[in-house]
């Protein structure tokens, strides 16, 4: 079932299929979301819980192996609408039987979109229902039009950090001829999707992610790059699948719950 959000700026809209964003529509009409065109990739935005990456082997939690899907089962869960108003939605998912059989943990896991003037808050809230501590890993991955604009390429574009120490990355294909690029150790977690010479993007806000990495697929010169705000390991830890042991991996105590926040934004400097 497809969920639309409104305010005066945008509109957005959801699945309970995988708590998946599917649009971000500017007033005027303009869309910022890749729109899953099989030829290149048939998600938008899947949800990466409670593992992030490729699952080379069965994963490792506390000694036993599971067989965790690639970027965890949240992508492929059905949701239940928890709440819903005008310009936001929560929606749902609650342990089974089915995800005990490859995480052994009761939790809750909710996603809220919820607009904020023209800023769309993607908010995950990971609730540990059981009484042990549970590892986790989390992160999102949604795609972006680039180029935004008829006539332009996604050379034009940079990733501009506010951290002064990370240089502008100047978008090309080859670069991700490895797969995706990965970032990590910030002060600042704001990265700007945008061209220089016209001053216009998108605004990526991630407070509560020590990493952010970029991917669009290998060879295929897509029209569109993910951001992926990631507590979940490096690339170089995707062929060591002990879940505890990843860098940024995530601990909550019994009955313990928190939050996980992204958000974006379309913007332009020279208005």
């Amino acid at each position: 079932m497809n969920v639309t959000i409104k305010n005066e700026f945008a509109s957005v809209t959801c699945q309970t299929k995988g708590a998946e964003l599917l649009s971000y529509r500017t007033v005027d009409g303009k869309e910022y979301m890749w729109q899953k065109d099989p030829a290149y990739w048939a998600k938008t935005s899947p949800v990466l819980f409670p593992y992030v990456g490729p699952v080379p082997k069965p994963v490792s939690i506390e000694g036993k192996e599971y067989s965790m899907p690639r970027h965890g089962f949240a992508k492929d869960m059905e949701f239940e609408v928890a709440e819903r108003r005008e310009d936001a939605v929560v929606l749902r998912m609650e342990s089974s039987d089915f995800t005990r059989g490859v995480f052994p943990y009761e939790f809750s896991f909710t996603v809220t979109f919820r607009l904020n003037g023209a800023a769309l808050d993607v908010i995950y809230g990971v609730s540990n229902r059981g009484d042990e501590q549970m590892p986790f890993l989390i992160g999102g991955h949604p795609g972006f039009f680039c180029p935004m604009e008829e006539g332009e390429a996604f050379t034009d574009y940079v990733l501009h950090f506010e951290d002064e120490d990370k240089p502008d990355v100047h978008l090309n294909y080859p670069m991700f001829d490895n797969d995706a690029i990965f970032f990590e150790e910030f002060k600042e977690r704001t990265v700007k999707l945008m061209r220089p010479e016209t001053g216009r993007g998108l605004r990526f806000d991630f407070p509560d992610y020590a990493s952010v990495a970029f991917w669009t697929p290998i060879g295929k010169e897509a029209p569109f790059l993910c951001i992926e705000p990631w507590n979940a390991g490096t690339l170089g830890q995707v062929g060591d699948t002990d879940l505890p042991k990843k860098k940024y991996a995530q601990f909550l105590g019994a009955k313990e719950s928190r939050e996980y926040r992204y958000s974006f934004r379309p913007f332009d400097d020279k208005k």
